[in-house]
């Protein structure tokens, strides 16, 4: 419903959550998880983390992996279109471009004050940027 499943590079995972400052206890959520990595690296870091993935078998394996991390993290099959984002604090999402319009719309709507969204490759349109890593940009709302 966004982007086939392209992980991201292994290298880039902890740099992406070091420059959203993600920190301890905050609310991490991944739009299209995958396998999920991310939520994972999340939870290490003593996030809470939700995870949704539309693709049941992305969705199967990301939830046997999280059978270490539950409760601290929940993977969740679903749209994440659907799904309300309002008290995330960073907010991950790795779209092609064709979706990043929409994602900049949901996020404007829902996103609170002080809250950050870590695009991964590809930028949102016209909101500007607060970071540029190598691969991500970093949005504050």
């Amino acid at each position: 419903m966004g982007a086939p499943w392209v992980p991201a590079y292994k290298n880039d995972v902890e740099l992406m959550l070091n420059d959203a400052g993600l920190k301890k206890g905050e609310l991490f959520i991944e739009l299209g998880c995958g396998d999920g990595r991310l939520v994972f690296a999340a939870v290490k870091r003593g996030a809470q983390a939700v995870g949704y993935e539309i693709n049941p078998l992305l969705w199967l394996i990301a939830s046997i992996k999280n059978m270490r991390y539950y409760p601290r993290a929940k993977i969740k099959l679903g749209n994440f279109w659907t799904r309300d984002i309002s008290k995330a604090d960073v907010v991950m999402s790795f779209l092609i471009p064709k979706f990043m319009k929409k994602l900049e719309s949901k996020t404007a709507s829902e996103m609170k004050s002080g809250s950050r969204l870590v695009s991964y490759i590809f930028k949102l349109p016209n909101k500007k940027q607060s970071k540029q890593g190598t691969h991500w940009t970093i949005y504050t709302y």
